[in-house]
């Protein structure tokens, strides 16, 4: 929940932003009120604020505040340029000899520079005023939003191996009867919102299927990779500490397995249960109101 924080006396005081509007009746139109939802905007994206500090970039302009590795933006410019030449190639009616594994720098060969030369000249008569430099730079837009996109499919992918290999791999019948409901609970919520994120990453593959259409209309293009990108940052940073708990699960059914089936629970029973099931775990677990005596 976004909150300031402020020191009274020796101890910290929690305040919810929206408390702190509520109380001094802040309308959100005006600027105090504004900034606040600026504010909120901007903690999806960082941890902390302080006075002074620069709202993320996300907010004013949209470029990410953060930057890719250069791997990622090699294998980013490779794929783009290998997805306008098998779009281009496939427009005309020709077949192209390319590996099917993407190999970052494939297009620094000899023999593929050639191809990616008559790609950029097929692609100039099929996009309306462009030529041969304006789709050169239009694919290199693109490929710099598609490097954010593989930082986040590299660290994701590291960080859901890990309730993929130890969560959803664990036998349930070999666990206590008494926990088995518990786990089968918690692998199913899991392989949802494991779901959720790779089902991101294809609806960004399947855009890709149509390159010429994102080089036909480049502004409309890059601000979808900069949704589906500020999407996956904030999923990344909200699951990081469920990956970092089952990065630490060993092989054995301990009780540090168990706090972490219990944490993981807590994290996804509220984003990935439906109405019905949260409502029916709800109920199920308010405990039984005490009854008492007054003498």
């Amino acid at each position: 929940m976004p909150s300031m924080v402020v020191q009274l006396d020796s101890h910290e005081a929690v305040l919810p932003l929206r408390s702190v509007a509520r109380e001094f009746a802040i309308d959100p139109a005006s600027p105090d009120g504004v900034m606040l939802g600026l504010i909120e905007e901007a903690l999806e994206f960082v941890v902390v604020l302080r006075l002074g500090d620069k709202l993320p970039s996300e907010l004013n302009g949209g470029e990410a505040s953060w930057k890719p590795s250069e791997a990622d933006r090699r294998l980013a410019a490779s794929r783009a340029r290998r997805e306008l030449v098998r779009c281009v190639f496939a427009r005309m009616g020709q077949n192209v000899a390319l590996d099917a594994t993407l190999i970052p720098g494939w297009e620094e060969a000899s023999a593929n520079r050639k191809i990616l030369r008559q790609a950029i000249d097929g692609a100039v008569p099929l996009l309306d005023g462009a030529d041969a430099q304006e789709v050169t730079s239009r694919v290199a837009s693109i490929s710099d939003e598609l490097a954010c996109i593989e930082t986040m499919r590299r660290t994701l992918a590291r960080g859901m191996s890990g309730p993929q290999d130890k969560l959803l791999r664990i036998r349930v019948s070999d666990l206590p009867a008494a926990r088995r409901d518990t786990v089968h609970q918690v692998q199913a919520l899991a392989r949802r919102g494991l779901k959720e994120i790779d089902h991101r990453f294809d609806t960004v593959d399947a855009y890709l299927d149509d390159f010429l259409a994102m080089l036909q209309d480049t502004p409309t293009a890059i601000g979808m990779l900069r949704r589906h990108r500020d999407w996956l940052f904030r999923t990344k940073h909200a699951w990081e500490p469920v990956f970092a708990d089952w990065n630490k699960v060993s092989g054995h059914i301990d009780e540090f397995f168990w706090k972490v089936i219990e944490r993981t629970y807590a994290f996804l029973a509220p984003r990935f249960m439906s109405f019905q099931e949260w409502s029916a775990s709800v109920a199920k677990s308010a405990p039984a109101p005490i009854r008492a005596k007054v003498w």
